[in-house]
């Protein structure tokens, strides 16, 4: 295979964000694929799309798609042919189509400080196997894919190159943390983008979710020393606040298991999805959430723990101040009544 000077292709960037928004929708994307792949019905979720529209980046147009995954998580993906895809302007470039991605979040809404981004190199029409390419161009790709001007060292080089899936003989794909390169002869690239989009998906959410198990842990141990800090505390305040602990439980076991992917078997998607999750550290994700739900349930226990001693030693002194007075109408009535 002989290469060429240059590498024309396609450049793909999309962010991802969660909208307080209602998203409507018109329909379904239709992704088909030439390699063989099972269906999974109800397990990989559905994207809809809102709009498609052409905008204007660094003095060019490019294609912009906007889609949602229902309710409320809203995808925006800009593409671009570029004549020489490692050129040295590419990062400039794919900065300002990301930049024009977080634009159009903004008009849905999105939190800022929670969306994924992610970059998608897809070279087609060669000849051969594109391995060819990695022995030719592999430090300036790795380079891409770390968002790096500097030269790497060698070994990082092969370590990220590493991280990769081929499945005929004339398609790679080559799978980083912030990016990724596909090559199919044939531009066979949408149901790649998919799963990097859906990965991206269970990532942030996962990062979602962590920060609320974060604060909800906060609020929780608030609780727990309340009863200390005011020993009076009426009933009407504990039963409310067992009530939030069980609605905060709840409902971090709910979002805990929405939506987990989980392709099975030796399919092309399922083993591009399984490298995608574990460069992704989606198992290291979970079960640092599964942690943080186990310390919420220590915590509810212990809360409830609490205010059933807090509630126990009311009722005695309640008691107790009954008993009191009792005894203090006692000795008037000894005392003044006769």
């Amino acid at each position: 295979m002989e290469v060429a000077k240059g590498i024309p292709g396609k450049l793909v960037v999309f962010v991802i964000g969660r909208t307080v928004q209602n998203l409507e929708t018109t329909e379904v994307v239709d992704v088909k694929t030439l390699k063989s792949a099972p269906s999974y019905p109800d397990v990989v979720p559905k994207q809809k799309i809102i709009r498609l529209e052409k905008r204007a980046c660094d003095g060019v147009e490019v294609d912009v798609l906007v889609k949602a995954y229902l309710p409320d998580v809203v995808v925006v993906e800009a593409s671009r042919f570029v004549g020489e895809i490692l050129s040295e302007t590419t990062l400039d470039f794919k900065r300002s189509l990301i930049g024009t991605c977080r634009t159009i979040l903004q008009d849905f809404r999105c939190d800022s400080s929670y969306d994924e981004e992610y970059s998608v190199y897809c070279i087609s029409g060669y000849s051969g196997d594109p391995e060819v390419y990695l022995a030719q161009y592999g430090e300036k790709m790795a380079a891409l894919l770390k968002n790096e001007r500097i030269p790497l060292d060698e070994e990082e080089v092969q370590i990220t190159l590493s991280s990769c899936l081929k499945y005929g003989k004339d398609d790679l794909t080559i799978v980083d943390w912030d990016g990724a390169f596909i090559f199919d002869s044939a531009g066979d690239f949408q149901s790649n983008i998919e799963l990097f989009e859906i990965a991206n998906l269970q990532l942030l959410k996962s990062r979602i979710l962590d920060h609320q198990l974060d604060e909800r842990l906060e609020r929780t141990l608030r609780i727990i020393q309340a009863p200390r800090q005011f020993p009076l505390i009426n009933a009407g305040m504990v039963r409310r606040a067992v009530k939030e602990i069980i609605e905060i439980r709840t409902q971090s076991i709910l979002e805990s298991v929405e939506r987990n992917i989980n392709l099975i078997g030796d399919w092309y998607s399922a083993r591009l999805y399984s490298l995608i999750a574990k460069k992704f550290h989606l198992d290291e994700w979970k079960a640092n959430i599964a942690e943080k739900l186990e310390t919420l349930e220590d915590a509810y226990t212990m809360a409830t723990e609490n205010f059933s001693a807090s509630y126990r030693q009311r009722l005695e002194l309640l008691l107790l101040a009954g008993w009191f007075v009792l005894l203090l109408l006692y000795v008037a009535d000894f005392l003044f009544l006769r």
